[in-house]
């Protein structure tokens, strides 16, 4: 575990040190075999990171957005109305097994053309995200050029992309498969709970419910493969949404640390460095800074009552 490109763009300067110090925790406690206080740590990481609306994944170098404001919807497939079939068809008998079997084995296909057409979609899926995170590349490049950033800064920037695209991809990956063993199941389930109906339909001639509740699975597999899609989509919406969102908090922390920062420089120069405070400066460093500025001004020192009248002839004695 260790602090992220993602936890270098995204946390403030206190939340890392912290998450450092985590990390040193966790690696002491993984050399050390204990796999409680490792997972102890990780959490400890994790809740740091939720604060700024995004996860670590296992070993903390992902960006998982988080938060309910990113959560996809859960989106909810055609459940088969059995029951009011059960009602309508009660009277209904019929023998044309053989249309039936027909007919099932027909809708069964087309199922399995849909399910087949799964992957094809995440492929889109996948080309989109490479050619949203190539067209991010090229903008934040003509964007360090025009701002003269230097090579360091955007090769930074480089990796943070390419690690996302991985991210974003392995997401896309997971999700596929997740969705071709859902609809496999689900189709594995209710073929299961079909054949038990069906043989109850035929021994009691009853063919118009057969075909009624054929009729409803149909629709609830059908609806369950249009599902996984839009589920598919909800969710990249979703991560859309949180990329975005932790892009703004943190463009908004870097502009109020750089008013901070230009607050400090306009105190400093009248010989105040309370502005250094808060931006995580010791009192070591300030003093330094304002030793070196009362070496510069001593008069201006002087009159301010930084220091008092022999330490400014002293100082001027000094300079000769």
């Amino acid at each position: 575990m260790a602090v992220s490109v993602y936890d270098q763009q995204f946390l403030t300067d206190e939340q890392r040190k912290q998450l450092k110090a985590i990390t040193e925790e966790w690696n002491r406690a993984s050399a050390a075999g204990d796999r409680a206080a490792m997972d102890s740590a990780h959490a400890a990481a994790e809740r740091i990171r939720a604060t700024a609306g995004y996860g670590g994944g296992a070993d903390g170098s992902l960006f998982l957005p988080s938060g309910e404001r990113y959560r996809p919807a859960g989106l909810t497939g055609y459940r088969a109305q059995t029951e009011a079939v059960d009602r309508l068809y009660d009277a209904a008998r019929d023998k044309k097994l053989a249309e039936l079997k027909t007919a099932f084995d027909e809708s069964g296909a087309a199922l399995e053309a849909e399910r087949e057409a799964i992957p094809g979609l995440y492929q889109s899926g996948r080309n989109a995200t490479a050619a949203q995170s190539e067209l991010a590349g090229r903008n934040f490049k003509e964007y360090a050029a025009a701002s003269g950033l230097n090579s360091g800064t955007a090769g930074q920037a480089e990796l943070a992309r390419s690690i996302q695209l991985q991210g974003d991809i392995g997401e896309l990956n997971a999700q596929e498969s997740q969705a071709e063993r859902e609809i496999l199941r689900q189709q594995t389930e209710l073929r299961t709970k079909y054949a038990n109906d069906i043989a109850t339909a035929i021994a009691d001639g009853e063919y118009k419910r057969a075909e009624a509740l054929l009729g409803e699975y149909r629709k609830a597999e059908e609806s369950r493969v249009s599902t996984a899609r839009d589920q598919a989509d909800e969710n990249y919406r979703a991560y859309e949404s949180g990329v975005a969102a932790a892009k703004t908090a943190a463009d908004e922390r870097s502009a109020e640390r750089k008013a901070q920062e230009e607050r400090a420089e306009r105190l400093a120069g009248f010989g105040n460095f309370s502005g250094y405070t808060d931006l995580g400066y010791t009192d070591e460093e300030i003093a330094n800074m304002k030793r070196a500025w009362v070496s510069k001004n001593p008069l201006t020192a002087y009159y301010t009552g930084a220091i008092t009248r022999d330490e400014y002839l002293r100082l001027m004695k000094e300079k000769g």
